[in-house]
């Protein structure tokens, strides 16, 4: 089980981010991170596990809880986790809190798009491959993805 446990260890974080942005929710990007590594590990362990194969997972595990969530009323309340800030951290956490909002603005594909990419750790050739898009409508839809967000947060939607 070690190469399983590197594995969680060299890319739990990336995917969590990646999560944590197409959810705005910390505990439903835990829920799904974890749901992805048991399912990758439960089905590939004897074979070669790869970043493209584990985001693959993710998505689709993040397709199955949307498809779960439009079947009730979303609450679209803030998380206040009672514990007290010092300013930079709540500034931070602001910051953050305005652009997964922003993001949420954008199209379901280019939140997708944008939030692989920021995740990091893919290349547009890793991307491309389990998108089912080729390597320059990545690009394409990743530049585009990108300047819809810096209008969404310029104009404070």
């Amino acid at each position: 089980m070690e190469i399983g446990e590197e594995f969680f260890r060299h890319h739990r974080d990336k995917l969590f981010g990646y999560l944590m942005r197409m959810t705005g929710d910390y505990h439903l990007a835990s829920d799904l991170l974890q749901e992805s590594f048991t399912r990758c590990l439960e089905k590939y362990r004897y074979q070669a596990l790869s970043p493209s194969l584990l985001y693959t997972i993710a998505r689709h595990a993040l397709i199955d809880h949307k498809r779960k969530q439009d079947r009730t009323v979303p609450l679209d309340g803030d998380r206040v986790d009672g514990r007290p800030d010092v300013e930079q951290t709540h500034l931070i956490r602001a910051e953050y809190r305005r652009v997964l909002l922003a993001m949420k603005k954008l199209e379901p594909d280019e939140q997708d798009i944008l939030a692989l990419v920021i995740s990091g750790d893919l290349s547009y050739r890793e991307i491309a491959s389990f998108t089912g898009l080729s390597e320059a409508n990545v690009k394409i839809k990743v530049h585009r993805a990108r300047l819809n967000l810096k209008r969404i947060l310029s104009k404070g939607d």
